[in-house]
């Protein structure tokens, strides 16, 4: 199965969304170590300077970034008690960036801002998938003080049905004046129809945001993946498993040669095929076409199985052998001029553990 290869791909959302939000989290992690380092340094070097007012200020400012400490590790606490419930704990619990080795501050006030981030992110993905599974959780005292007090009304239904979809911003206009109208309504058949389709309305507007989410996630992982291989990737967009696209990756040393990863959203399916950057007009076949093929090919189970334990399952349906198709030859001013992964990312691929299981 060395020529062009076509796979139809589905994702675990919960899996894939936070194995995104892990790969954000460390990359966040490492990219504020990299500024603390500069930020100390500058420190030091007027730390002479400073008189007892600026220290007082300096020392004000880490009794603060303490409390904020305390305050996101017991918000992230908080979210594992909804991802108990969800079945998810220790995927979540994984997500968590390590704490710096040291007492450095600058690098502590990193990790706080990157562990802040990333219950934010938690934060929306596990309410949304709680909210899909159950009407009811908007009824959960231990995330929501307000959503309990409505929940405690049974007559407010809209209210109960809007709390599930709140954490996701605007609510839409037609589901806004569906909710306007239930409350206007007296008790009985027209009542119970415009709660069934309020509920029907909130459901849809909770699956449509979480397959978004999903589709975005995919493509992170997918990209942050590719790099974690080896590959020099061509920037992708958050859009690639949304609206469809092309992507381009190749390792250092493989000259004009690259995989072309074309992507149908709409239909599932991605397509792997090697292409060859040529100069204008040039149509000569060469020796070596062959051999780029056999050696993608070589590669290829590596990237299914690693995507794989993120939640990206990819399933073959087509492989063709080497020589079967020629190799493609693009126009070189057609295709991204691939460079070296920066630093950040090297550290991050490195840190970022997977979620599920082990590759062997």
């Amino acid at each position: 199965m060395s020529g062009p290869k076509s796979a139809s791909f589905n994702a675990d959302p919960m899996a894939v969304l936070l194995a995104a939000a892990a790969i954000q989290a460390a990359t966040a992690v490492y990219a504020g170590y990299a500024q603390a380092a500069i930020l100390r340094q500058q420190n030091q070097e007027r730390n002479d300077a400073l008189d007892q007012r600026q220290r007082d200020a300096e020392e004000t400012g880490h009794r603060a970034m303490d409390a904020e400490s305390r305050a996101v590790n017991l918000e992230f606490d908080r979210l594992i008690l909804l991802a108990d419930k969800l079945g998810v704990a220790d995927k979540v619990r994984a997500t968590r960036p390590a704490a710096p080795a040291s007492d450095d501050r600058e690098a502590g006030a990193a990790h706080v801002r990157a562990v802040g981030g990333l219950v934010a992110q938690l934060r929306t993905i596990l309410l949304t998938e709680a909210a899909r599974l159950s009407a009811e959780h908007a009824g959960m005292p231990e995330f929501s003080g307000e959503a309990a007090a409505r929940a405690a009304l049974p007559q407010q239904v809209s209210r109960r049905q809007l709390a599930r979809i709140e954490h996701l911003g605007a609510i839409p206009e037609s589901i806004h004046k569906l909710a306007l109208e239930l409350d206007q309504t007296l008790p009985g058949e027209r009542f119970d129809l415009l709660a069934t389709e309020l509920r029907a309305q909130v459901q849809a507007h909770l699956e449509q945001q979480q397959q978004r989410q999903v589709q975005e996630a995919t493509s992170l992982v997918v990209a942050h993946t590719l790099k974690e291989l080896g590959y020099q990737v061509e920037d992708v967009a958050n859009t690639l498993f949304v609206e469809g696209g092309v992507a381009h990756f190749q390792r250092a040393g493989w000259g004009n040669y690259m995989v072309r990863m074309r992507v149908d959203a709409k239909g599932s399916n991605v397509n792997f095929n090697v292409v060859r950057a040529v100069a204008e007009g040039e149509n000569e076949r060469s020796v070596l076409d062959h051999l780029a093929e056999d050696r993608w090919c070589a590669e290829f189970p590596a990237l299914l199985q690693a995507l794989e334990v993120r939640g990206v399952a990819l399933h073959v349906t087509r492989h063709l052998a080497a020589g079967e198709l020629p190799v493609q030859l693009v126009s070189a001013d057609k295709l991204p001029v691939l460079s070296q992964q920066d630093e950040a990312v090297n550290h991050a691929n490195q840190t970022v553990q997977p979620l599920s299981r082990k590759l062997p």
